[in-house]
C-alpha cells in the first residue's frame, strides 16, 4: 500500500479496487462507498463489483457486462492483473486505503462548502450542518470473531531465514521470514561490510535486493567481490597474480548468476516499494537490505521523527505485502561515541526504530581492539529479539577483505 499522500491519491484508489477484484471477500469488510472515490471510472467499477458480489457471491465480469453496457472490460483486466497485495496483509492495506480515501474526500467537501459559504450560496447554519455530516463518513469495522479458519491460518510459525556461514548468529537470532531487523552502528565500524556479508551468505537461497544509499557503485561492487572471492578489496580491480584474475572473473559470474539486485539511486519509500513490486521473485522469498534507514525519505513528512515513524510502519507492511524480510542499517547518535556501553536509545530516532523492529543488533568494536587494527574483534550485540535470546556474539572483521567471521561462542 502506498503511503498516504495527495500525489498518490489516484493510485491508492486503483489499488483498493484492484484488491477488491482480486480478493472478493474484501467487500464484506468495506467501510467506504463507491461515491467516495474521486476517479469516476474506478467508482463505477467498485459499484458494479459490489453489486455482483451481493447477488452472485463472487465478482463476476460476465454479470457486470450483462447488466451494465458501460462496463469497461479493459479497465477490469488491468485492475485484475494489478496483484500488488500480500494475502497476510490485505486488512492493513484496506485500512490504509480507506483512511486515505476518507481523508481526502472530507478535504474536498470542506473546500467546496467553504467556497459556497464565501460566495454566500449557503448560510453559516447550513455550513455547520454539512460539517457535522462529515462525522458520519468514517471507517466502521466489525470485531474479529474467532473461527476455526481464523485460528487455523494463524498458528503456524513463519519459516526461519537460514544463514549458512553465520550459524551461531542464525541459531540465536532466529530471524524469520517477514521479520524486520535493524543493525545499528557508528560511522566507520563496518556496517556496510557486515550487511554485504549477510547478503553474500543468503543470496544462494534467497532473492536479495540491496538499496545502497551511501557508497559509490565501484566501492560496493569491489567489497562484494572481495567478500566472495576471499582476496583483498584493492586486488579486485588490480589483481597481482593470474590466480586472482581468474578468481575475480569466476566470482563476478557467480554473483551475477544468483540474480542479486543492487539499487544505487533509490531513497524514497514509494520508489523502494515500486522496485520491490516490480522485481520481486514470486518463486522464492526475498531479503531486502537498506543501507541506511536514516537516508530513506517519505513524501509529506517534515520532521525526521515523523518520517521515521511512517517509514518503519510502511516497511513492516512491505514485509507482509510482498513476502519479504527487511534488514536495515542505522547510524547511532552522537552519544554513542563517548560511551563505553551502547544501548537501544543510541539509535537515531530510536523511539520508532526500537518499537517497530522485531529484532535489533548493535555492531561495535570490542574494547580490546583499536581503531587502527586491520582485524578487529567485533561485538554483534543482539539487544532486542522478540523470538529468541539476547546477548553478544563475537566476530572477527578482516578490513582488508571486508570479511566477517564468527570466532567464539555466544555469551549472555
Amino acid at each position: 500500500m502506498l503511503e498516504i499522500s495527495e500525489n498518490n491519491r489516484d493510485e491508492i484508489e486503483r489499488e483498493l479496487v484492484a484488491l477488491v477484484l482480486n480478493k472478493n471477500e474484501v467487500i464484506d469488510c468495506l467501510s467506504i462507498k463507491p461515491k467516495y472515490l474521486r476517479d469516476k471510472d474506478l467508482a463505477k467499477m467498485l459499484a458494479y463489483a459490489i453489486e455482483s458480489y451481493q447477488k452472485e457471491k463472487v465478482v463476476s465480469p460476465a454479470f457486470m457486462q450483462k447488466h451494465h453496457q458501460d462496463f469497461d472490460t479493459l479497465l477490469y483486466v488491468e485492475l485484475l492483473t494489478h496483484t500488488f497485495y500480500y494475502d497476510k496483509a490485505w486488512r492493513e492495506q484496506l485500512n490504509l486505503a480507506e483512511e486515505s480515501i476518507i481523508k481526502y474526500l472530507k478535504e474536498d467537501i470542506i473546500k467546496v462548502k467553504n467556497k459556497e459559504l464565501r460566495e454566500k450560496k449557503i448560510d453559516y447554519d447550513n455550513f455547520m450542518q454539512q460539517m457535522k455530516k462529515l462525522d458520519e463518513i468514517k471507517i466502521t469495522k466489525d470485531s474479529n470473531v474467532l473461527t476455526v479458519k481464523e485460528l487455523s491460518e494463524n498458528i503456524v510459525e513463519q519459516k526461519q531465514i537460514k544463514f549458512n556461514k553465520f550459524k551461531k548468529m542464525s541459531k540465536i537470532l532466529k530471524l524469520s521470514q517477514n521479520d524486520l531487523l535493524v543493525i545499528g552502528s557508528m560511522t566507520g565500524t563496518g556496517k556496510t561490510g557486515f550487511m554485504l556479508n549477510l547478503m553474500s551468505d543468503l543470496m544462494t537461497d534467497y532473492q536479495c535486493i540491496y538499496f545502497n544509499m551511501e557508497m559509490s557503485k565501484p566501492s560496493i561492487y569491489r567489497r562484494l567481490i572481495a567478500i566472495n572471492s576471499n582476496i583483498p578489496v584493492d586486488n579486485v580491480n588490480n589483481p597481482v597474480t593470474g590466480y586472482q584474475v581468474d578468481l575475480v572473473r569466476e566470482t563476478i559470474k557467480s554473483i551475477a548468476d544468483k540474480g542479486v539486485i543492487i539499487e544505487h539511486q533509490v531513497n524514497n519509500l514509494s520508489d523502494i516499494r515500486a522496485v520491490v513490486s516490480k522485481k520481486k521473485d514470486s518463486s522464492r522469498h526475498t531479503v531486502i537490505f537498506i543501507d541506511h534507514l536514516g537516508l530513506v525519505r517519505i513524501n509529506g513528512k517534515t520532521s525526521l521523527y515523523e518520517q521515521m515513524t511512517e517509514i518503519m510502519k510502511n516497511l513492516r507492511l512491505i514485509c507482509l505485502e510482498y513476502d519479504c524480510t527487511i534488514i536495515g542499517a542505522s547510524q547511532l547518535n552522537r552519544s554513542a561515541y563517548n560511551s563505553e556501553e551502547l544501548s537501544l536509545s543510541m539509535l537515531k530516532d530510536s523511539g520508532e526504530l526500537e518499537n517497530s523492529a522485531r529484532k535489533i543488533i548493535l555492531l561495535y568494536r570490542d574494547k580490546n581492539s583499536s581503531k587502527e587494527d586491520l582485524r578487529p574483534l567485533m561485538n554483534v550485540d543482539i539487544c532486542k529479539n522478540d523470538s529468541g535470546a539476547t546477548g553478544i556474539l563475537k566476530m572477527q572483521y578482516d578490513k582488508v577483505k571486508q570479511i566477517f567471521e564468527e570466532v567464539s561462542d555466544y555469551g549472555r
